[in-house]
């Protein structure tokens, strides 16, 4: 039998969890219109100023939250590749029409 007041606690990230995949869906959403526009323009897949500007961004934004930076990077990490990934997909989708 599962600790009442662990039960609690896990109910509550399992609500934060939900909101991060809203989130997550959200971003995805945008971030294809992202790639439709650059496919359209003919802009590069890749921004690395962008990610570099952005990097520093996550590094701050972990610090402001008391968190380690790196543990923000790694996760923005997966995400940035997820996207970049489908703005390639999407460039080369684009290219064939």
């Amino acid at each position: 039998m599962e600790d009442p007041e662990l039960a609690v606690l896990r109910i509550e990230i399992d609500k934060i969890d939900a909101h991060i995949v809203e989130l997550l869906a959200q971003r995805f959403k945008i971030t294809n219109q992202v790639g439709l526009l650059k496919a359209q323009k003919k802009l590069s897949v890749i921004d690395p100023e962008r990610e570099a500007r952005q990097a520093q961004r996550y590094a701050e934004l972990a610090n402001e939250c008391g968190m380690k930076p790196q543990v923000v990077q790694n996760l923005f990490r997966g995400i940035i590749d997820e996207v970049v990934s489908n703005h390639r997909a999407i460039a080369m989708q684009a290219a064939f029409q």
